[in-house]
């Protein structure tokens, strides 16, 4: 069956999309635990029915001890339903194939990154950072301090926004081999991370189960989002992992009027090119070209001219933009009743966006709760569609551990409020006690929440 879609029948049949846990293996545990898609059964994931699909929506490293052992069980469940299962590409899974060249090269003065966005402040330079470690360690020369697991380093904590990656990693090997961590060198660091993007690595084996969009039924899912420029585009190999210059192109359109279909499979493809043109070169070329570089594109808005579906959110700063119109039309006549996406976080719970034609709902909980170690403490969503009746059950865990359960789109128990902005705030989530959790903010990452009861939301509409 074609990657890019999957036909469900049974009027139960339901979809679960969990997104972006980011190496947060107990996150990912509650995640499973509140399913009634799927579950544990002797540590492997299983369904719960013969009729429902599953849909990971990216970003699987990172942030906890977990990632391997995540990717390991996603890889796993896709192997064995391979119909059923869906992983989506995610900017922190794909960005690991830069690792094979950067690490090769001994270079003190190497280019710096593309910045994520423009204007974006430069990251620290490779040799600041070798700098400021020569005098922590009272080390004789840079060089003596130049070394790959610097280097490693350098490229999570500065370039991959990954800071803590490589401990993480130490201690998941630690637990791994049921071994105390001290124990775990530099280099077996390193070399974990770069034999994941070799055959049978766990990036790798992820990658090369994974598409950039699924459509399920009257649902869309991708990891970023739907950018207008992005409609009808597709990475081509030509493509740099540079900045492009003003007025310049990148990649290529497919034939005007294309449907939705048509440029969900091309993508697709595109795709499982880019990694065999990884697989074929993986170190630096005499200009400094490698292979996969369209992919890595794809993980950053500039090089990609702002159109890739992988780093587009209607989110900036936890708040929303509204959907283009063009960008509406084109999933309407594509059947897509709502977008379910991850990549920016969105508060403590889903955040669904309302327009005028089609929903977009972002599951990315990564930030719930400065407060706590994880960034996320108690918060955990479930969100679950029926593929025939065209609903949309959400349930959870606030960061302050209140609960919600509702449903969304048609239907008599569907809530009319969640989803849209009135009176300045956007309401996120109806709680069990049928009061509202709501959200507002200045675009800059400074929200405020609260909560309102019905009356007092329908009375300022």
């Amino acid at each position: 069956m074609a990657q890019h879609g999957f036909e469900v029948r049974n009027e139960t049949a339901k979809v679960a999309f969990i997104t972006d846990c980011e190496g947060n293996f107990e996150y990912w545990m509650r995640c499973v635990e509140m399913s009634s898609v799927v579950c544990w059964d002797s540590g492997k994931l299983e369904f719960a029915n013969s009729s429902d699909t599953f849909v990971f929506g990216g970003d699987v490293f990172d942030k906890g001890t977990g990632d391997l052992r995540i990717a390991q069980q996603l890889v796993h469940f896709k192997q064995r339903y391979p119909e059923r299962v869906h992983l989506l590409a995610g900017n922190r899974d794909v960005n690991k194939l830069r690792l094979p060249a950067e690490l090769a090269e001994g270079d003190i003065d190497v280019p710096q990154p593309v910045p994520a966005y423009r204007g974006a402040p430069p990251p620290v330079a490779f040799r600041s950072f070798l700098e400021a470690q020569q005098q922590r360690e009272g080390a004789e020369s840079l060089e003596a301090v130049n070394t790959r697991a610097a280097r490693l380093r350098w490229i999570l904590d500065h370039t991959m926004t990954a800071p803590g990656a490589f401990e993480h990693r130490r201690q998941e090997l630690a637990l791994l081999g049921s071994v105390p961590a001290e124990s775990i060198a530099d280099d077996d660091v390193v070399q974990s991370f770069l034999s994941s993007v070799q055959d049978g690595g766990l990036v790798w084996e992820y990658l090369c189960h994974s598409c950039l969009m699924v459509v399920i039924g009257p649902w869309l899912f991708v990891h970023g989002g739907i950018p207008k420029a992005g409609i009808g585009w597709v990475p081509t190999q030509d493509m740099r992992f540079l900045l492009p210059k003003e007025g310049g192109s990148v990649g290529a359109y497919l034939k005007l009027g294309c449907s939705l279909s048509e440029w969900v499979a091309a993508t697709n493809l595109r795709f499982k090119d880019g990694l065999e043109d990884f697989r074929s070169q993986m170190l630096w070329r005499a200009d400094r070209s490698r292979g996969g570089e369209s992919l890595l594109c794809l993980t950053n808005l500039p090089s990609c001219l702002g159109r890739s579906v992988m780093v587009h959110s209607l989110l900036e700063g936890g708040m929303p933009t509204m959907p283009e119109s063009d960008v509406e039309e084109f999933l309407r006549q594509g059947g897509v009743k709502a977008v379910f996406c991850g990549h920016k976080p969105c508060g403590d719970s889903p955040f669904v966006v309302h327009g005028s034609q089609t929903s977009f709902i972002h599951c990315d909980t990564t930030y719930s709760d400065s407060t706590a170690p994880d960034r996320r403490g108690r918060s955990v969503a479930s969100v679950e569609a029926f593929v025939m009746v065209q609903e949309v059950r959400f349930r959870g865990v606030l960061a302050d551990g209140r609960q919600y359960d509702f449903m969304l789109f048609g239907g008599p128990n569907a809530d009319e409020l969640v989803g849209r902005r009135i009176d300045g705030v956007w309401v996120k989530a109806r709680l069990l006690d049928g009061s509202y959790h709501v959200v507002s903010g200045d675009g800059a990452r400074r929200l405020s929440y609260a909560t309102r009861t019905e009356s007092e939301i329908r009375s300022s509409m």
